[in-house]
């Protein structure tokens, strides 16, 4: 028997396991109703919990009176298989990719009971008693040489608990066995953690067969290392850099998708001895999509799995029709959608109204009814695009009576709001699922008023009139307050699907005038907020694959139709109904494409009480974008604070990571939000970003995220980091100094900052400011400042004296700049821009 030996410090994490799962079983439970009259975005800064699922106390009753059973363990190593219950899986090596946590986490659409065991031998050269900490959001049961330690079973849905604990230590090897449990609720982080903190080094030994360890190693820093020399590929190959370290071929199997439950796409790929590169096909094979690919390398019985973000935006896929009017640009993403777009309700709809596959479009619908009638979450993304295709295609002749039947079943059998009797894990509390379930819930009714609906048992013309007036209520607030999701390039699209559906298909007019104006509002707010096009600012909501995918995002989509500006992708949410959709946005060109000399300021607030006070500052050579002072030194969830963009793919932002593991579920997660919010202050073009982060949390560093392959131009110097990108610079500070990535999927496109406290500058400029970039960069250089822990003082070459404190507001040569109480429809500020320059 062979052995993986790895070292294990002092207050580090136990993460080398091997791990058999996961197990999965769905659950029923009892069908329920909820009460709730509050304000439905107050997870967003209270946590899941107050929304809790009442049949996870059901679940945990019942698990808490199992008597949890160790697995024999005379059979466990790499390869060797794990029967448990009904179900086989093999135990293999858990590789951390810098995750603290054995993790299985990801995206549930029903109920699902979840187990998964871990094994591992930590290597003690002395008997001894050593502490433990031991982390979970659901149950863990830990066996040391046989001996049940604890069971600790918080069961409290994706909020972190742990306990300490010591533990009796025998010289030698001690096995260690691990049973993790959980209930899964749509996203759900399923993990263990288990940290030593003993004085002595020990060692993680795991065993392995026949496999020499040291290949298993060298394979694991290949893949560690592994890049793409870019986050976007338009063109050509997707080529990857990943060096075969062993001396005979290895066999890749990729995986691309970019949902957790979308369509895979797979395909093998082979590495020669000593190759360096790997080319995975070209971009137009792979399709279009801000994707996840992972990869897997299998050697012998061992295989090492690793995700990576990848944006495939293939131009030749691109029709090269005219684009002039709304109604060309409308027919081309009708048809390109048809075409190529994602397969789901909203394609079935395209390919029908455009006359292809109806066989394709009827098996499309089939799957979307079985996901309705299960009521998987997020099925009303999908159940508002079925009443468009039943009023327009039903008096049709192009499907069978038997198909329709099963279409109005579907929508007579719907739970439309937690008041109904349900034991699904749809999720109601957020502003955007809230439009879609009442409308949803009023197009029911009036397709079918006589009807009784049988969760319900109300007829359809009740349920209307409850929608009506929850529909009424949700526009009443909108139009006060704004969204707490603000900005945000994922849920726009959401919010848009609801208002077209309501717009064009809702016979009230007093509806029909709401959905108008809440249009209206959204096209003015996206107009205001993209650059060239591309939604790209400060987001209340927001995962990795939309800050990065601009290319493929909705509200790109979107524009393009809607303007001309951005571009045409296959992103279904909103852009199908919009396509076809009776309205015309107004005329906000004005505020898309800016005069060369000019510079436009706009200040507004969303959210409940002023939520959150939102700044952005753009010309024709970039956009800065703020949440001014949210919330400062508070746990973040998936806020974005700070962005700028000089180009679709030229974008900077800061963040303080909410987990170390690269492309991890977790909100905040490597990208998305911060794990600690800082104080955001800005001034035009120039932005102050300041950390303090507590010594609970465990990342001790704040990091940029700067593209270089993006740019023309980069210059790295000590605590600076300069960009140019035509006639477009930005500049980049870290008081605490700044190191680039240069190893793994981040390199050369992350920067990092050591320190707890440490202070930011983010600053845009351009040509027009200075005559060259060289004379930027020696101009910030040379710029004066006075910086302490909680204050700096900045002498901008073009804006003078700049001061930003920790507390209190931002100065500009001694004034008070107030970013306050802007009012949701907020204000705007042009003026053309000097021509002095430094």
């Amino acid at each position: 028997m062979n052995y993986l030996i790895y070292h294990l410090q002092s207050n580090t994490p136990v993460d080398r396991w091997l791990v058999a799962g996961t197990f999965e079983q769905e659950k029923e439970f009892e069908k329920i109703t909820m009460d709730y009259s509050g304000d439905l975005n107050k997870w967003l800064t209270e946590g899941f919990s107050i929304f809790e699922n009442p049949s996870r106390k059901e679940f945990i009753d019942l698990e808490n009176k199992v008597e949890k059973e160790k697995i024999k363990t005379e059979k466990i190593y790499l390869g060797e298989s794990l029967q448990y219950g009904s179900s086989t899986k093999e135990w293999q090596v858990y590789f951390p990719w810098k995750n603290k946590k054995v993790e299985r986490s990801g995206f549930w659409q029903q109920p699902t009971h979840l187990k998964a065991w871990a094994f591992t031998n930590i290597h003690s050269k002395i008997a001894r008693k050593v502490p433990f900490v031991l982390s979970t959001c659901g149950s863990v049961v830990l066996w040391i040489n046989g001996e049940k330690i604890l069971q600790f079973s918080p069961y409290t849905r994706n909020e972190e608990k742990e306990i300490q604990f010591e533990a009796n230590l025998r010289e030698g090897k001690n096995e260690f066995i691990i049973l993790f449990e959980d209930l899964a609720e749509r996203d759900t982080l399923f993990y263990f953690r288990l940290d030593y903190f003993g004085k002595d080094n020990l060692e993680m030994i795991l065993p392995v067969g026949n496999i020499k360890p040291e290949s298993i190693k060298a394979l694991e820093d290949s893949l560690g290392n592994a890049y793409f020399e870019s986050d976007v590929i338009k063109t050509g190959d997707v080529k990857i850099h990943f060096e075969n370290p062993l001396e005979k071929e290895i066999h890749l199997k990729c995986a691309l998708k970019s949902e957790w439950w979308d369509e895979k796409r797979e395909f093998k790929k082979v590495i020669a001895p000593g190759e360096k590169n790997a080319v995975l096909g070209k971009v137009e094979e792979m399709g279009m999509g801000n994707s996840l690919l992972t990869i897997s390398v299998q050697h012998q019985n061992v295989i090492l799995h690793k995700d990576m973000f990848i944006q495939l935006y293939p131009e030749k896929m691109i029709p090269t029709g005219s684009k002039d009017s709304l109604l060309s640009r409308r027919n081309q993403t009708l048809n390109f959608i048809a075409e190529f777009g994602k397969k789901d309700m909203h394609r079935a709809y395209a390919l029908v109204k455009t006359g292809r596959e109806l066989g394709l479009a009827e098996t499309l619908v089939r799957e979307t009814l079985d996901d309705i009638n299960r009521r998987f979450d997020c099925s009303d993304f999908y159940l508002n695009q079925l009443f468009r295709f039943w009023i327009e295609f039903r008096e049709t002749d192009l499907f069978y009576e038997d198909f329709w039947m099963k279409c109005k079943q579907a929508i007579l059998n719907y739970r439309y709001w937690f008041d109904e009797p349900g034991n699904d894990v749809m999720w109601f509390f957020s502003e955007n699922h809230a439009l879609l379930f009442h409308t949803c819930e009023y197009l029911a009714g009036q397709l079918f008023p006589n009807e009784i609906f049988p969760n319900s048992e109300i007829s359809g013309f009740e349920h209307m009139k409850k929608a009506k007036s929850r529909l009424f209520k949700w526009f009443e607030k909108f139009n006060e307050e704004g969204l707490a999701e603000w900005n945000s390039s994922a849920y726009i699209p959401i919010n848009v699907m609801g208002f077209l559906q309501i717009y064009d298909l809702i016979e009230d007019m007093e509806l029909k005038r709401a959905a108008k104006k809440a249009l209206d509002t959204t096209f003015r707010l996206l107009a205001i907020n993209s650059f060239n096009g591309y939604l790209s600012c400060s987001q209340g909501r927001i995962y990795e694959k939309e800050l990065k995918g601009n290319y493929n995002n909705a509200t790109t989509s979107l524009l393009w139709m809607a303007y001309g500006v951005g571009n045409l992708n296959n992103a279904t949410f909103a852009t199908t109904s919009f396509s076809v959709s009776e309205y015309k946005p107004p005329n906000y060109m004005d505020l898309l494409n800016l005069k060369p000399d000019e510079n436009l300021l706009f200040r507004n607030s969303q959210g409940s009480k002023g939520f959150v006070d939102l700044y952005t500052f753009k010309n024709n050579y970039g956009l800065l974008s703020s949440a001014i002072e949210y919330r400062p030194g508070v746990k973040g969830y998936s806020e974005h604070v700070i962005h700028s963009i000089l180009s679709p793919e030229a974008m900077i932002w800061i963040n303080h990571p909410g987990e170390e593991a690269e492309l991890g579920t977790g909100r905040p997660s490597f990208w998305a939000g911060n794990g600690r919010l800082p104080k955001v202050d800005q001034y035009q073009d120039i932005a102050f970003v300041h950390f303090k982060i507590n010594q609970e949390d465990e990342i001790h560093y704040t990091h940029a995220y700067f593209p270089i392959a993006a740019f023309d131009q980069i210059v790295i110097d000590n605590n600076w980091c300069f960009g140019r990108i035509g006639d477009s610079f930005v500049a980049l500070y870290a008081k605490n100094g700044l190191v680039l990535q240069e190893a793994g999927q981040y390199k050369n496109r992350e920067l990092i900052s050591l320190g707890r406290d440490n202070i930011w500058i983010l600053r845009n400029s351009h040509i027009r400011q200075f005559p060259t970039f060289e004379h930027f960069i020696e101009s910030m250089k040379r710029a004066e400042m006075e910086l302490s822990e909680d204050h700096i003082l900045f002498y901008d070459p073009v804006h003078g004296v700049v001061e930003s404190p920790w507390q209190g507001p931002l100065k500009a040569n001694g004034e008070i700049r107030s970013n306050t109480d802007q009012g949701t429809m907020g204000a705007i500020e042009k003026w053309v821009i000097s021509d002095m320059k430094i």
